[in-house]
């Protein structure tokens, strides 16, 4: 191999995250507030997006972390997305303390599950898909690139292959349940529950008509959920 190539080939080599917690699920699904809850733990969010009247605390987002996502389960680690996902990781390991990333595109939670070697820590949010579907027509999105059912049948895979991780749902934590803490702490997470502001809920007991399929899911996941607080 000439020099020239293997230095190509190690540039391209995956960056391993230092001290990494993900917050992953559908949008609207309550992950801003997750971070927020992660947040009073310590936990620091690299975030370019600013905050607005849906998301007031902010969106605890990297704009090109975002767009590697869609590229990510479009392609999988191709040359120029394993630099866009290095990219992502030099930021994260410059931040102090543990980092913390949001994932709204489940799937794309499997490249940094890889290149964690094991050492991950992932919370799982879910919401009621009738809310979740009427709060995101609220916000003007009626089409995202994974469905609601799609997505959250990742996060259940997601759940089966991390074993750090933990499923919690949107009213859950709006309720300030103290089994909320409980499960936040299986991960290693202190979190004060005064940082939800209950007076932010955009959406609930929305009547709009679900599938077969997507009630069945969503008991699945209240199922998860009861585990992870115990």
């Amino acid at each position: 191999m000439s020099e020239e190539i293997k230095e190509k080939a190690e540039d391209v080599r995956p960056k391993i995250p230092r001290d990494l917690v993900i917050v992953a699920g559908h949008p609207r699904s309550g992950t801003s507030l997750t971070c927020q809850l992660l947040e009073s733990a310590g936990v620091k969010f690299a975030s370019d997006m600013e905050p607005d009247r849906y998301n007031k605390e902010g969106y605890y987002e990297l704009s090109f972390a975002k767009e590697l996502e869609k590229k990510l389960i479009e392609k999988a680690m191709t040359v120029e997305n394993t630099k866009e996902l290095n990219r992502v990781i030099e930021t994260l390991n410059g931040m102090k303390g543990t980092s913390g990333l949001k994932i709204v595109l489940i799937p794309a939670l499997f490249f940094y599950r890889h290149i964690s070697k094991g050492d991950l820590r992932v919370v799982l949010v879910f919401r009621h898909p009738s809310d979740t579907k009427s709060s995101m027509l609220r916000r003007g999105i009626s089409q995202f690139k994974l469905s609601w059912f799609e997505n959250n049948n990742a996060l259940i895979a997601a759940h089966e292959n991390i074993k750090r991780s933990i499923v919690i749902s949107y009213d859950t934590m709006m309720e300030k349940k103290t089994c909320v803490k409980k499960a936040f702490k299986k991960i290693g997470f202190n979190v004060d529950l005064n940082a939800i502001k209950t007076t932010y809920r955009t959406q609930k007991n929305s009547q709009m008509v679900l599938t077969k399929d997507e009630i069945t899911l969503y008991k699945k996941l209240k199922e998860l959920e009861k585990k992870s607080c115990r």
